[in-house]
């Protein structure tokens, strides 16, 4: 008993190492190119080939398929991607997850110690941080295969003793029940949450002679339904579309792992003739049943998605989209950091249309602009704050170096952004008081005052075109007109001061002028503070 406990110590280890470093790929792997699968997943569209190919290569990317359906869910119940299309890009995540046991298949011998000395010596010493992920990724895959070789050991430490055979004859007896291992496949990928370090455990089994192909198979196909639970307790507090990914993700999987269980035995011997040894073929099955069970659901599509809907109706008075971003999505720290940002474009575009109306509320005497401003400055500080609370959530350690520097740019052009919906807010404050008390203006100071409007909206639209596009021309073009707002200021406060002095306007005007003035020029320093990030960005 001794002994085994030893052996079952070595193989959970292995497995833990396995776990450490795949997770340790997929950090890296993001930073490496996380943007430009963020970007595939934003423009997915109902073309189920191009979900499939978009969801194929996002968990390659993330190594995960529950992390590829869990951002799924996020982009529905933001609203940046509809049922039907999640369950295209869901079909692409369960080919995904092939690639890596396809890799771990190959016995490469003691190579796996060349691999982790050179990208771990490779990390210490590489002048750039692209540099520095690429030899990370080579530590990674050394490390993998140096965790496949302790379960391997492990296993075969197990199949050998000679005082063990119980435990040898146990897994021999439930072999011919594949119901058993489909629901040890199933308990395993739920306690690890991961596919992928289940069907490399296998692999492992395998390559050690402790199973047979049609077990291999068995447990492979639990390990599919095993990963739809945390997608299923992910969508209990989801909007009603997110909800039926969940749903769907997990029928695929049960529908799938039903259609092939009577057929195991036929199906482990054809691909018995698809390579010679045991861990090749275990990887062929995962990789063959996978892309089968998805070509399989491509003309199902419209069935699975109207069942669904049937199953799950949609909720009167639901919310679907309010923000650009959901917490699912922090799972995969690229997607959530460019999903916040285009939250900010969003509340930028809104704080230019308060900076518009607070020209007409003040000037035109227009009390319902006036009254438009204070809604929606109400609308811009929830979400400022609901903005600001996500992007501290993204996991820093996830992101490479110029990722980092522009969270934190990001969070500092979210308060410029926040402080622009305030001073628009007083400006509108200031209208209501000069209607409430009558308070006038002389031609002069409107016309002076409508420059100012003007020039101070051309800065700020110029610096929000900028964070829009990251385009420094743009934002050096908004900083040299922030030059120009501070000259045009003071001139105009001491033509305000020659008018009061010659009684031509109003003693009552004089606070809502030179304070409206006040305003408009630190909305312009906010606009100058986001063109500088942009100028500033690497």
């Amino acid at each position: 008993m001794a002994s085994i406990v030893e052996n079952l110590v070595v193989v959970i280890g292995g497995l833990a190492l396995f776990m450490y470093s795949i997770t340790l790929l997929r950090e890296t792997l993001s930073k490496l190119s996380g943007a430009r699968v963020a970007r595939v997943l934003e423009k997915v569209s109902n073309d189920p080939i191009r979900g499939m190919g978009a969801g194929t290569a996002a968990t390659f990317m993330t190594q995960s398929s529950s992390i590829t359906v869990l951002t799924l869910i996020g982009f529905v119940n933001a609203g940046m991607m509809s049922f039907r299309q999640s369950v295209n890009v869901m079909l692409g995540s369960e080919i995904g997850t092939t690639i890596t046991a396809q890799i771990v298949s190959f016995d490469i011998g003691f190579m796996y110690w060349p691999l982790i000395a050179i990208g771990f010596f490779g990390m210490m010493f590489a002048p750039k941080d692209s540099w520095r992920n690429i030899f990370k990724v080579l530590f990674s895959l050394g490390v993998i295969f140096l965790a496949m070789e302790f379960m391997k050991d492990g296993a075969k430490a197990i199949l050998n003793d000679p005082d063990n055979t119980f435990f040898v004859d146990a897994i021999n007896e439930y072999s011919a029940f594949p119901i058993v291992g489909i629901l040890v496949g199933t308990a395993i990928a739920g306690s690890t949450q991961s596919s992928s370090a289940t069907t490399c455990l296998v692999i492992a089994l395998g390559s050690a002679g402790l199973i047979g192909l049609p077990m291999g198979i068995a447990l492979v196909m639990g390990a599919n339904i095993g990963t739809c639970f945390l997608e299923l307790v992910a969508g209990i507090g989801a909007t009603t579309p997110a909800k039926r990914t969940a749903i769907a993700q997990t029928m695929i999987n049960v529908i799938g792992v039903a259609v092939f269980f009577p057929f195991i035995g036929p199906f482990s011997e054809i691909v018995a003739l698809t390579a010679n040894d045991i861990p090749h073929q275990i990887a062929n099955a995962h990789t063959i049943f996978n892309v089968l069970v998805s070509l399989m659901f491509i003309p199902l599509i419209g069935v699975l998605v109207r069942f669904c809907e049937r199953l799950i109706p949609d909720k009167e008075g639901e919310i679907i989209g309010k923000h650009f971003f959901d917490e699912q999505m922090l799972h995969f720290p690229q997607v959530a950091l460019r999903e916040a940002e285009k939250e900010m474009h969003r509340i930028a575009e809104a704080t230019m249309v308060m900076l518009t109306l607070s020209e007409s509320a003040l000037l035109e005497r227009n009390m319902e602009d006036a009254r438009r401003i204070l809604l929606l400055e109400d609308d811009v500080d929830e979400r400022c704050r609901s903005t600001e609370d996500f992007i501290d959530k993204i996991h820093e350690e996830e992101l490479n170096e110029k990722d980092k520097i522009w969270r934190m740019k990001m969070l500092a052009m979210l308060t410029d952004i926040e402080r622009v919906g305030d001073l628009c807010e007083n400006i509108s404050e200031f209208s209501l008081e000069r209607m409430q008390n009558g308070i006038m203006f002389s031609e002069e100071g409107i016309h002076d005052l409508r420059a100012m409007f003007n020039l101070v909206s051309d800065t700020y639209e110029r610096s929000v075109k900028a964070f829009k596009t990251k385009n420094k021309e743009i934002a050096r073009e908004a900083e040299q007109m922030e030059d120009e707002v501070d000259v045009l200021e003071r001139d105009l406060r001491n033509s305000h001061n020659e008018r009061m002095a010659h009684g031509i306007c109003q003693a009552e005007a004089d606070t809502v002028f030179t304070e409206t003035l006040r305003n408009l020029e630190r909305i312009s320093d906010h606009a100058d503070n986001i063109a500088l990030d942009i100028i500033m960005d690497r």
